[in-house]
């Protein structure tokens, strides 16, 4: 347990999720949340066309050490990721502000970053394509025990 949990670096769907978002945007409070509580998350679409179906939601996502192969059989740590928790709202697609409040779970897991696991909250928008990579766009909270 000598080294921290590296911070995975963005998957590069994440980063064509992420442009594909143009006009779409997510904010929430900076300020920390606790497990059963409820925050408020604003979705701004300044252009809606090209989106899809618009879904606002809280996700959980863990990232864990794990140990990997390569390809001489010698092993290396790498981290993974698994989803923890995810819960979606459908939004109007018009352009404007819209608010939504979302609950965290009051057993879902809290923001930790340790040796060998972390959990990060985020508040995401998606836009949902059908036979396409969905548009996204995101926010981290923390969520407190």
């Amino acid at each position: 347990m000598g080294r921290r949990l590296e911070r995975g670096l963005l998957h590069p769907l994440d980063l064509l999720r992420r442009r594909m978002a143009r006009g779409l945007a997510v904010d929430a409070s900076d300020r920390p949340v606790r497990r059963g509580e409820q925050l408020e998350a604003r979705v701004t679409i300044s252009r809606p066309d090209g989106l899809g179906d618009l879904e606002v939601g809280l996700v959980c996502t863990e990232f864990y050490a794990s140990a990997m192969s390569d390809s001489r059989g010698g092993r290396r740590r790498g981290t993974a990721s698994a989803t923890a928790h995810a819960s979606w709202l459908p939004i109007p697609s018009t352009p404007g502000v819209h608010t939504v409040r979302l609950a965290v779970p009051a057993q879902a897991p809290f923001s930790y970053d340790g040796d060998v696991v972390r959990f990060t909250w985020d508040v995401v928008a998606r836009g949902r394509r059908r036979r396409r990579l969905d548009a996204q766009a995101r926010h981290e909270i923390t969520v407190l025990p």
